[in-house]
């Protein structure tokens, strides 16, 4: 007779088998699991519903700063452009990761969104790994649910920028890292490689680390940890090494990644500095103009045209004369960014966290922010310096990236990266205070209570002021770029209700009253911008381009020659004096004016469709052809060069 089998109840089906000596019980593993999942659920939701939002606000679309630079990049790529730039002055990954985006859907920006707020899921996601990892599974837990309702983190994912890369590549990059420590291999090593090179094609401020790891392996395994850390400086170099070669290839230039980092060494390190961006003078604040105002005025400075390598030389050989002179100075406006590093406030040079919060209810529910995480860090780390796991490695990745940014400015897209480790770390500080609470551990509660009271502090200090005057302006530059002028009208007014002289908003309204063709009062503000800054080459150029639109050509070309005495670099000035010069019949010097100004600034389809224009007079029609099909491959809506097109299509 055969021996029945013995039933085997549902608790047991469904019990997971663990690996003998883990310490963690089955029924332990599913409700924790739970939370991790909910936690996701809810930062899906979040994210929807703040990209639902936020598409009434006119920064939704990348019009402007740097979302427009990337946006204009992946869309060069998307139409065949591959190379780009001989040599990158940005880092290339986010921008052909957009293009990608752009290709598989079809252009759709808030596809682009969407993808970028599921990589921030992914970032969650490692955000409780490495908490798990550094401190306990309920440390993990807490972290990706301080990281679900932190509002910069979803606010930065729905921007155009590349640390929607960097927040998921340095979490993973960070996770990988450690159990690479754990059991040093050439597979581990490879992997981790490629993924902080990865990484610093994003944000470059992971490069130190890598060779502390390096180090550290062979510090702490000898032999055993040798090879696994050579394949991992090799993996990392070998990631980076397209974009050398690129710049090698193309640029005839030795420039290892971009070259505008001695550009930024400046802007942290020079007497006027303020350990935020701050454009210095005779530069613009816009990707384009500091592309072409840095290379213009080093060439000014040393009499001769220059590589972008001398360039970026030019002006780190100025940081450094300033910190070797001013060593002093140079200390206390290291300690100045740190502190600001720390600000409460998210300090932006592209979209504004709080000033948002005017074109988003989303961002007006008080959502977790840094005046919350930032002393709760700083009192986790106080806390559990000597207690934390791998911290090793923990300390090294955040010390490492924060004294490169002592070396250059702050601003709020510069910390995020190392949200994937402040989130545990602030988590780790309030288990310990609730452990500590429970167990009338006073002495304790009352340490972490100092730390992060030090931490309010700190974060409170204020160091530099915020005016939104600016962004107001911003804004009305999106919505008048959109086509609505009652609200960039009130944009701008709303700026000049805060800042009366502000020159760039007097701008925009006489720009805008010109559109709406009340000329008269258009001038009013061009001279208004004039008496308030009589050196400013855009309001010459303004009321150089009113005189034109008059009739006064002679009016109009003195006016645009000031621009360029003023500023020689100027791509706008150029294009609006050889209008004039097409306009009279100059054919010539309208050639020189235009050729000029696309030397500054190789993408601007209106200047392409203007020498296409007159080049066509020469008679020379492939080389006209040739200029309009650039122009519509800069921007595939310019009508100005589809009608060119159609009229030579039609002549033909």
């Amino acid at each position: 007779m055969a021996k029945s089998k013995r039933p085997r109840s549902k608790k047991a089906a469904s019990a997971v088998v663990l690996p003998r000596g883990s310490g963690i019980r089955a029924k332990e593993i599913s409700p924790r699991l739970r939370f991790v999942w909910i936690a996701l659920g809810l930062g899906l939701a979040i994210r929807i519903a703040y990209l639902v939002a936020s598409q009434k606000s006119p920064f939704f679309q990348p019009l402007l700063l740097d979302p427009e630079y990337y946006h204009r990049w992946a869309q060069r790529i998307v139409a065949g452009d591959w190379v780009g730039d001989p040599v990158f002055y940005g880092l290339p990954l986010y921008p052909f990761f957009l293009a990608l985006c752009y290709k598989l859907f079809s252009g759709s920006l808030m596809a682009v969104k969407i993808v970028q707020a599921a990589l921030g899921l992914v970032t969650l996601f490692f955000i409780y790994k490495i908490g798990e990892k550094i401190a306990s599974r309920r440390a993990g837990i807490l972290a990706i649910f301080l990281g679900v309702f932190y509002g910069p983190l979803f606010f930065h994912e729905g921007v155009l920028i590349p640390e929607t890369l960097s927040l998921p590549l340095y979490a993973a990059s960070l996770y990988l890292a450690m159990i690479f420590f754990d059991s040093p291999t050439i597979s581990k090593g490879i992997t981790l490689g490629v993924l902080t090179g990865l990484a610093a094609l994003t944000k470059a401020g992971v490069i130190p680390f890598v060779f502390l790891l390096s180090a550290l392996s062979v510090w702490t395994y000898r032999k055993k940890g040798l090879f696994p850390a050579i394949s991992v400086l090799f993996a990392f170099v070998l990631t980076l090494a397209p974009v050398t070669a690129h710049n090698f290839i193309f640029g005839k230039d030795r420039v290892l990644l971009t070259s505008h980092s001695g550009f930024n060494f400046y802007i942290g390190n020079n007497p006027k500095a303020e350990g935020v961006f701050v454009a210095p003078e005779g530069v613009g604040s816009n990707v384009d103009t500091q592309i072409a105002d840095a290379r213009a005025v080093a060439e000014r400075e040393l009499k001769r045209d220059l590589k972008p390598s001398e360039v970026s030389r030019y002006w780190s050989d100025k940081a450094w004369d300033f910190i070797r002179s001013n060593p002093l100075d140079f200390f206390k406006l290291c300690l100045k960014k740190l502190v600001l590093f720390f600000d409460a406030r998210e300090i932006s040079d592209v979209d504004d966290y709080a000033f948002c919060a005017n074109f988003n209810p989303m961002l007006r529910f008080p959502w977790l922010n840094f005046a919350i995480l930032g002393p709760l860090f700083l009192a986790g780390a106080a806390g559990s310096f000597r207690t934390l796991r791998y911290r090793i490695l923990v300390y090294p990745w955040i010390l490492s990236y924060l004294i490169g940014i002592l070396f250059f400015f702050v601003n709020a897209r510069y910390r995020l990266p190392l949200l994937s480790i402040f989130f545990p770390i602030a988590a780790v500080g309030l288990i310990d205070l609730y452990d500590n609470f429970k167990k009338s551990s006073w002495v304790k509660v009352g340490a972490w209570t100092a730390a992060c009271l030090i931490g309010v502090a700190i974060s409170e200090a204020t160091l530099v002021d915020k005016n939104h005057a600016p962004d107001y302006v911003n804004a009305g530059d999106a919505e008048s770029k959109m086509n609505d002028t009652d609200q960039a009208m009130a944009l701008y007014k709303k700026a000049l209700e805060m800042d009366p002289g502000l020159v760039k908003a007097n701008q925009a309204m006489g720009v805008l009253y010109s559109r709406l063709g009340d000329e008269d009062t258009a001038k009013t503000y061009y001279e208004k911008t004039l008496a308030e800054d009589p050196d400013s080459y855009q309001s010459h150029n303004n009321i150089g381009l009113w005189y034109d639109r008059k009739g006064y050509p002679g009016q109009a070309k003195s006016h645009f020659l000031k621009a360029i005495e003023l500023k020689p670099n100027s791509a706008q000035a150029h294009n609006n004096l050889g209008m004039v010069y097409g306009k009279e019949g100059e054919n010539d010097l309208a050639l020189k004016e235009f050729a000029e100004s696309l030397k500054l600034n190789p993408y601007n389809a209106k200047t392409h469709t203007n020498l296409g224009l007159i080049l066509y007079r020469f008679g020379r029609i492939d080389e006209a052809r040739r200029e309009w099909e650039t122009a519509l491959q800069i921007d595939p809506d310019f009508k100005e060069a589809k009608r060119a097109m159609a009229l030579l299509k039609n002549r033909l």
